[in-house]
Parts: structure tokens; C-alpha cells; sequence
């Protein structure tokens, strides 16, 4: 492990090609606690537990009455949402990144998201008296994981497109590999894993393999242009940028702000219309715009 703490280190991609970070402007930033973390015997895994605790108690102080225990809740969602890159960036700085971790951070991601929605399901069906809101969550609920594989789907593509390396796959299995490297507990954290977030990324497989192809069918003839097409489908900033609002960072601070004021359904409304808008958006303009792109390039020909 090197002396000195390298901030590089701790990145998926370049500096210049972060894209959305709220967190930034925070008190504490990621990158200040991971820093300080690298100089501790804690491990990234140690974070996720932590990031966990945070997340589930969270769920339950934002529903509470008392106007201070909302806003700690709220503190605690937010930085559950810190934490959450905080120890991806510990283990690549250190060099330990693994596949269980992959699986412990996701996971657990999921167990926050649920308890997240069951918590908003309560609280609003008892403030409204009507048990359709447990219906209502469950739907944002599912949204909500669909709009934060679709980013991290076009994430993962874009890591890889760029040369950089991440244990992380585009479409999760249990492969040959697996079964002769991976540890009993390691697997069954994949299957687990595989039952959450599985189905998702074959449907944002899909789409992806079904637009891509579209575009190769009427515009690449040859290697080039096949390089081309790629670069401009994988390699898509602004479209990008766009996907990364639909991160879980979104979801975290739009619910900790609407527990602040007591508005938890507006978050249900956001996410229900204006993300899902935003995410069919993102698809067309994704595909309309590199359409339009080689479609230059070839007349330029």
C-alpha cells in the first residue's frame, strides 16, 4: 500500500469524465472521508455495514413526528448515499476491490431501498388513511431500481469502453470461473444478487442490443465505422450526464428533502412521472441523436 493517499486511485474513470455529484458540495465529501479512511484499519466492507446502519435508520427517523429526528434521518440517508461510493473508492485505492464486496454493496442497497419505501408506505397510508399508498411504493419502488440499473448499466459500458478496469459486469452470471475462484458465501451473495438486480439488466441488455443493432444494420459497412458507432454509442457525455440523474443519489436526496418538509408524496410523484419521463427520454434521445450523428458521418463519406 502506497504512503501517500492518491485520489486517482480511488475513481472508476479519468477525473474530467465524473459526471452528476451532488455530493461535492457536501460538509464532509467523499473523497475527504475516504482519504482519512485510508489511514485506518477499516475496510471497505466495515463502510457498506456502516453505510447500511445508516440506511435502515434513516428509514425509520424520517417517518417520526419530531421535526429533529426527520432531519437526522434525513443526515444519515444523505450520507448512506456518501458512503456508498466511499467504499468503492477505499478498495480501489487500497487495491482490494473483490466480487464480494460488488454484491455486499448492492445488496445492501437493496435492503435500505426497501425499507425506504415500506417506511414512505406507512407513513403515508396512515397519514392519508388509505392503504393504496403500500401499492403506490411498491410501484416507485420497482421504478426506482429500474431507473438506477439503466445508469449503472451505461455506466459499467462506459468504464469499459474506456479502458479502465471494473469487477463489475454488464450482464451478471455464475460462470466456470466463478465456481473454481469464488468462496460458498461469495456465490450465494451473486445468486442473491442475481434475483434482485438479474432481471433488470437483461432488460437494459435488451434495449441496448436491440438499438445498437438497429444503427449498425443501416449505417456500418465496415470497421471503421463500426469504431465509430461505438464510440459515439458508449462514449455519449451528454446522454451520460442525462442517465446520471436516475442514479440512487437522486433518490436519496429528493426523499431525505421532501421527509424535511413533510411532503414524502411529492418524491412518489417525481419518481413515478418526471424520472420515468426522463428515463424513455434518455433512450430516444440517445438513439435519435447518434442516428443523427452517423448519419452525417456517412453522407460525409
Amino acid at each position: 500500500m502506497p504512503v501517500e493517499f492518491q485520489y486517482e486511485k480511488t475513481l472508476k474513470t479519468r477525473a474530467d469524465n465524473e459526471f452528476v455529484n451532488v455530493q461535492m458540495y457536501y460538509l464532509l465529501t467523499s473523497k475527504s472521508i475516504t482519504k482519512w479512511l485510508y489511514h485506518t484499519s477499516i475496510t471497505p466492507h466495515q463502510v457498506i455495514l456502516i453505510s447500511l446502519i445508516f440506511g435502515v435508520l434513516s428509514s425509520v427517523l424520517i417517518i417520526q413526528d419530531n421535526e429533529l429526528l426527520v432531519i437526522l434521518g434525513a443526515i444519515l440517508l444523505l450520507y448512506k448515499n456518501v458512503l456508498d461510493k466511499v467504499d468503492g473508492s477505499l478498495a480501489r485505492v487500497r487495491g482490494t476491490a473483490s466480487r464480494r464486496g460488488r454484491f455486499y454493496d448492492s445488496i445492501s442497497d437493496s435492503i435500505v431501498s426497501l425499507c425506504l419505501f415500506a417506511a414512505i408506505a406507512y407513513k403515508l397510508s396512515i397519514s392519508f388513511n388509505s392503504y393504496s399508498f403500500v401499492l403506490i411504493c411498491f410501484v416507485a419502488l420497482i421504478t426506482s431500481m429500474l431507473q438506477c440499473s439503466f445508469f449503472i448499466y451505461y455506466d459499467i459500458s462506459y468504464i469499459k469502453y474506456s479502458g479502465m478496469t471494473t469487477i463489475n459486469r454488464l450482464i451478471e452470471s455464475i460462470t466456470e470461473e466463478d465456481l473454481k475462484e469464488e468462496d460458498k458465501f461469495t456465490l450465494l451473495l451473486q445468486k442473491i444478487f442475481l434475483i434482485i438486480y438479474g432481471w433488470q439488466d437483461k432488460i437494459f441488455a435488451y434495449l441496448d442490443k436491440y438499438f445498437f443493432g438497429r444503427l449498425k444494420n443501416k449505417y456500418v459497412k465496415d470497421d471503421k465505422q463500426l469504431e465509430r458507432l461505438e464510440s459515439l454509442w458508449y462514449y455519449h457525455r451528454s446522454f451520460l450526464a442525462m442517465a446520471s440523474v436516475l442514479g440512487i443519489g437522486t433518490h436519496m436526496v429528493m426523499i431525505a428533502l421532501f421527509a424535511v418538509i413533510g411532503r414524502l408524496e411529492y418524491y412518489l410523484v417525481l419518481n413515478l412521472i418526471l424520472l420515468n419521463l426522463l428515463l424513455i427520454f434518455a433512450i430516444v434521445y440517445h438513439y435519435a441523436s447518434v442516428k443523427s450523428k452517423m448519419k452525417i458521418n456517412q453522407l460525409s463519406i
